[in-house]
């Protein structure tokens, strides 16, 4: 027996098509504003990471000079400079080159070969610094390491057109950690790291305790010119967004602060000699509390 249409367990009732429309536009009004919350969320997490980036970097390259001159090594923190007479000239200056290209300036009254701090640029900088840290197991290399930072020009992407680099500079350090008594240094050789990108300007100055200013020219320092207690790095760089940032930080060596000269004296006097000695004063002036003012 065929049942009924009008039977009462059977339902004839189902979806209109306007129900279906209504159902289809509140599922697309659900789906689209997902996907924009979706995207939203993945446009300001690639911001954010990118900004986080830039800032990973400049906090890292701080880092890495921080480091570096922390630990300038040189052996007139602890020890006066030989001056030179007619007796000592020879062996003063033998076996080195102390010329303006050289890597050493003479040597300590305890025979310690001198490094020569160098700037030839404002925007460059050759030191001699404890830092080093053997990246080869058994290689010849100690703690000490020449190194040199400077700035070369970067190169913009040809396959980006809204690439903006051109004019920009990348903060580049090299490293010499074997053969470090060479008389001269070949700074071809090295492989550059790139520390920071996208420089506009860089500037190295040094604590002139005389003057008590910061001074871009080393040879203001005179004799003091190797004995560096203080630079100060000022650095302006073009970020992704096309705004200029700068930073401005004062490192410090470890060293703490000797009289040399004073050592010199006292050490003459207890063996009953009376000569000058031939140091440097590299102490900080009275009433200043052995302090570097900024």
């Amino acid at each position: 027996m065929v049942p009924s249409k009008n039977h009462p367990n059977i339902n004839n009732a189902g979806f209109t098509l306007v129900e279906v429309l209504i159902a289809i536009t509140i599922l697309s009004f659900i789906s689209f504003s997902t996907y924009k919350m979706v995207d939203s969320n993945t446009d300001t997490k690639e911001r954010v990471v990118k900004e986080d980036q830039v800032t990973i970097q400049g906090l890292t390259a701080i880092g890495r000079l921080d480091s570096d001159f922390s630990q300038i090594y040189n052996p007139l923190y602890f020890n006066s400079k030989l001056a030179p007479t007619t007796a000592n000239l020879d062996s003063i200056y033998s076996d080195q080159n102390t010329s303006s290209n050289g890597s050493f300036d003479g040597k300590t009254q305890n025979g310690s070969l001198i490094p020569q701090f160098k700037s030839e640029e404002k925007s460059s900088i050759v030191f001699l610094t404890l830092a080093n840290r053997r990246k080869i197991y058994n290689s010849k290399e100690s703690r000490f390491a020449w190194v040199k930072y400077s700035l070369t020009p970067m190169e913009p992407d040809p396959e980006n057109p809204d690439d903006n680099s051109s004019g920009l500079f990348n903060l580049i350090r090299q490293s010499i950690a074997s053969d470090i008594y060479s008389s001269s240094l070949d700074w071809q050789k090295p492989k550059p790291q790139i520390v920071m990108d996208r420089i506009k300007e860089l500037e190295f100055q040094f604590w002139d305790e005389r003057s008590k200013k910061f001074t871009s020219s080393l040879n203001e320092l005179n004799e003091n010119k190797n004995l560096i207690r203080s630079i100060k790095l000022s650095i302006k760089w073009i970020d992704q967004e096309n705004n200029e940032q700068k930073i401005e930080k004062t490192f410090r060596t470890i060293f703490p602060l000797f009289n040399t000269k004073l050592d010199e004296l006292a050490i003459k006097a207890a063996a009953g000699q009376s000569d000058q000695p031939g140091g440097l004063d590299n102490s900080a002036p009275p009433n200043t509390g052995g302090t570097i003012e900024d």
